[in-house]
């Protein structure tokens, strides 16, 4: 069995912006100050509820409770609610996610499951806008887990975690270190993030989408483990 992990914003949708946008204005409305930034990449932990964290306690000296985090959530999903009634387009899918997905589960040998750094609430939201059930899906959320490592293991445990063979799809560059990590086969997504990055960490295939379902199979067959980040060649 091979279990096909995918992360979410810039893999399956292309909402990188509206979630900085949306996460951002959420961060502000719920603890008072500005969001420090929204390059995910300063964070210690390139996930929702680790990045509150890490915010509150440089301003505040101390986590967020959890009912802060629960507030921040449910203003996630209204903000998200609202930017997609002004800006539809803003929460297409990565061309061809939605029936790579569904070719995966009619496929014998393979299982797919989600795997974000994302929350429950807004992740769901994201999805449904292209049409995925993600509650259909065996998943793990920020919700689940503070760091991606521990996300994919809930993920993988809610798969049932007996695949022999595990490939992670994702745009970011922590996702290729998450793979890194893991000692997990990596796929980049290139069509909603700059491909150079995913490069830089050692990603071996590389696709900007999801259109030709032979070339995406044919990347699950031959994708490495990441070998970690390097310098760009000049």
């Amino acid at each position: 069995m091979t279990l096909i992990l995918f992360d979410i914003d810039g893999t399956l949708t292309a909402t990188n912006a509206v979630d900085a946008k949306c996460y951002a204005s959420a961060f502000k409305k719920v603890f008072g100050f500005d969001l420090p930034s929204t390059d995910w990449d300063v964070y210690t932990h390139c996930t929702d509820r680790a990045i509150i964290h890490e915010a509150v306690e440089k301003q505040r000296g101390s986590h967020a409770a959890q009912a802060e985090i629960d507030s921040f959530e449910q203003q996630f999903v209204a903000d998200l609610t609202v930017e997609f009634s002004v800006n539809p387009d803003g929460f297409a899918e990565i061309p061809g996610a939605k029936r790579i997905l569904e070719a995966i589960a009619r496929r014998n040998g393979f299982c797919a499951a989600l795997a974000t750094g994302g929350m429950r609430g807004s992740a769901c939201y994201k999805l449904s806008r292209i049409g995925v059930d993600a509650a259909a899906m065996p998943a793990g959320f920020s919700n689940d887990a503070l760091t991606r490592e521990d996300i994919a293991r809930h993920a993988i445990a809610q798969a049932d975690g007996n695949a022999n063979d595990i490939v992670y799809v994702g745009d970011g560059p922590w996702d290729a270190r998450t793979s890194a990590a893991m000692g997990m086969r990596f796929i980049g997504i290139t069509g909603d993030a700059p491909s150079d990055r995913l490069k830089a960490e050692g990603a071996s295939v590389c696709l900007a989408d999801f259109l030709d379902q032979e070339a995406f199979f044919e990347a699950v067959r031959t994708a490495a483990v990441p070998h970690g980040r390097r310098e760009l060649s000049k």
